[in-house]
């Protein structure tokens, strides 16, 4: 949002475009209220605001109570609405409206250095020409500007380094310097053409240097990586693809042509015509066949013509034809079939790895934009040579230092910056938890932790691999079963007497270690946590967030001055609740730590919640062969559950039993109860 108002200026972000460029072309229209600026929104905006909050104080005849550690914004009473030349000014300072005035100069500029090259290219430069020489100047005066403009104090060393390594600039250099080596050769009567030529592959990078236009739109700014990305892909691909094509046309060259002198058309052979073969031009010097020796010299004399094969008696060809086929099966099996598919691979692996990270690209691309154009002159080429003579003469002759701007440094208050110091720790936690729940449920992860188990056991029975510990282990284990059995036996006879008077206590079992390791990771991780779902930005059926709790702050032993958590209470309402009653709900804290949170919430009451469960049994038939129990069907939660609910204290335990069971069946099976016998049915 920042770098959105940034980007816009004064200008209102709600504005659309067609309005920008309307206003930019006819500009009286900003007088006329057509476009809107973020002042007068501001102001707007602030009187609705004071008005609201006298309408309330009127009303209820109270007095608005602030937060502390909240910032109140400085009175807008001093901002003024824009009038007449501050809102011409404010328009064509835009970033905005500067970045487009620029996209309509530089088509402007290749639409002029078209026609000069095509139309209008004479021996004495003609005025058009002139005026491209001129254009191209303030071009050269805007990029010496870039590369002296250090508004952070980096020095001259430092910014040089970061003017060529991005590639926007190193275009542009390239084709400065490609123009002023072409102008010198125009200049010239001996170079004319070679002159006119270099300009004409000059236009070609400039064209490309167009590019740079998209790096502010979210869908195509990506795409420019991607080219890039490729571009190098495609470098280290024409080395590989460069040792066949080499090789493949060494080969028949060799092999067709006898001792050919004329190095045009050993290129061709061993070179481009081998390229040629991969988009799909077959030769057919390669075949008997096709040979027609008017189509070839015998000596070689005739430069217009290649130079004939080898002849033989016949005046055929002397070459095996089956040889050369043979070869060319082969290369195009690998240049063809292997090797375009490796790029197509390759490409599509590029485009994958730099759409994922789409996003973050964007956000990059179009921060340095709107950083360029936010210190960019407001003139665009080649009107932008008065913006430099002004800047020269305020810095050169009157030495005044430049305006340094404030925008892209936010000065925040202690209290803000507590609260974004507070939420990005928080957004930190909550990023290493996923990271760490997506490792542990990955498949790799559980392999990995199954065959350390393994490798655990496996170790621990090489060590102990003796008879005698093994005898040892085998009385543990028949140990372990023993008492296992006679629990079962005790549960079971518990459930035959409904659980009253048990003939014996309750067997313990003896909980052997386990291996050194098993089992380890989930305990650390549980151990060494707090709790999460509590720390959730939102709670089910609040208005607002909650207050963000960084991992470290969460235990109540460390000291949070900045702490202050919202209510929230279904009853009531945040802004009812006063000094007391807030200090009074403080008092009840969650045992785990903060939660950015305080009030009863969801749960029916402050404190502790006792929920009664109830549990119905009864076997199946007379042979007792399976125990059945009572369940409900929760709709809410879509699963089976026990019957129950909350109630609001203990001693509330038999009313609620009663209301579940019913007053019969609760007063005959307390009778029973009492009486000490079974209770059947």
């Amino acid at each position: 949002m920042l770098l959105t108002q940034i980007w816009c200026g004064e200008l209102a972000v709600e504005n659309p475009l067609w309005r920008v460029f309307l206003s930019m072309v006819f500009f009286p229209l900003i007088f006329t209220g057509f476009l809107g600026f973020r002042r007068d929104e501001v102001i707007q905006r602030e009187a609705q605001r004071t008005e609201d909050i006298i309408t309330m104080e009127t009303m209820t005849g109270s007095v608005r109570r602030t937060n502390g550690n909240t910032f109140e914004p400085p009175s807008t009473k001093q901002l003024q609405p824009l009038r007449g030349c501050s809102r011409l000014a404010s328009l064509y300072g835009s970033p905005l409206v500067k970045f487009y005035w620029n996209i309509l100069s530089y088509f402007g500029f290749l639409f002029l250095f078209a026609v000069v090259l095509m139309v209008d290219f004479q021996s004495a430069p003609s005025w058009l020409e002139v005026l491209l020489y001129i254009w191209l100047a303030t071009l050269v005066c805007e990029e010496v500007r870039q590369l002296y403009h250090d508004p952070d104090g980096f020095g001259f060393s430092k910014k040089a380094k970061l003017y060529i390594s991005d590639l926007w600039n190193i275009l542009d250099v390239l084709s400065i310097l490609l123009f002023i080596i072409g102008l010198a050769f125009r200049l010239t009567t001996e170079l004319f053409y070679a002159g006119k030529i270099l300009l004409c592959i000059d236009y070609i990078v400039f064209c490309l240097r167009l590019m740079a236009i998209f790096t502010i739109s979210k869908t195509l700014g990506p795409k420019i990586i991607i080219v890039k990305r490729m571009v190098m892909d495609l470098f280290f691909f024409m080395f590989l693809l460069s040792i066949w094509v080499v090789a493949y046309g060494v080969a028949k060259q060799g092999i067709l042509i006898h001792n050919e002198g004329r190095l045009d058309w050993i290129l061709r052979g061993a070179v481009y015509e081998p390229y040629l073969i991969i988009f799909g031009n077959v030769p057919t010097n390669i075949d008997n066949a096709e040979f027609d020796i008017e189509s070839c010299t015998i000596d070689g004399s005739n430069p217009l013509k290649p130079k004939c094969p080898l002849l033989n008696d016949h005046q055929m060809p002397a070459f095996p034809p089956w040889l050369t086929i043979f070869m060319l099966c082969v290369y195009l099996l690998f240049a063809n079939i292997l090797l375009l598919n490796l790029l197509i691979a390759i490409f599509n692996y590029t485009f994958q790895v730099v759409h994922d990270n789409t996003d973050s690209i964007w956000k990059f691309q179009r921060y340095e934009l709107i950083k360029e154009y936010h210190t960019r002159p407001a003139a665009p080429p080649p009107l932008i040579l008065f913006s430099h003579l002004y800047l020269l003469i305020r810095r050169a002759l009157l030495c005044r230092p430049a305006h340094k701007s404030s925008e892209f440094k936010v000065e925040l208050l202690q209290a803000e910056e507590e609260e974004l110091l507070s939420w990005e720790a928080l957004m930190k936690d909550n990023y290493l938890l996923s990271t760490r729940q997506e490792q542990s449920q990955s498949i790799e992860r559980r392999i990995n932790d199954t065959a350390q188990k393994v490798s655990t056991l496996a170790e621990g029975l090489e060590q102990d691999s003796s008879a005698a510990v093994v005898a040892k282990q085998l009385a543990r284990l028949e140990e372990q079963v023993s008492q296992s059995s006679k629990a079962l036996q005790w549960i079971m006879d518990s459930l035959q007497t409904q659980g009253l008077h048990a003939g014996e206590e309750p067997p313990q079992l003896t909980a052997e270690s386990e291996p050194p390791g098993a089992g380890s990771g989930e305990g650390e991780r549980e151990e060494a946590g707090f709790h999460v779902k509590a720390r959730l930005f939102s709670y089910p059926g609040a208005k607002g967030p909650r207050f963000p709790v960084p991992e470290e702050m969460v235990p109540w032993e460390v000291t949070f001055g900045s702490y202050d958590p919202p209510t929230y209470d279904p009853e009531e309402s945040e802004d009812c609740l006063d000094g007391s009653h807030r200090k009074a709900l403080e008092k009840h804290r969650n045992p785990g730590g903060r939660t950015g949170l305080i009030g009863r919430g969801a749960l029916p009451q402050l404190g502790a919640n006792p929920v009664l469960e109830l549990v119905l049994t009864r076997w199946r038939n007379q042979d007792r062969s399976a125990l059945e129990f009572l369940a409900v069907w929760d709709q809410f939660q879509e699963s089976w559950a026990l019957p129950g609910g909350p109630v609001q204290s203990e001693n509330h335990l038999p009313a609620a039993l009663e209301k579940m069971m019913g007053k019969q069946l609760y007063q005959y099976i307390q009778e029973k109860v009492e009486e000490g016998t079974k209770v059947s049915g």
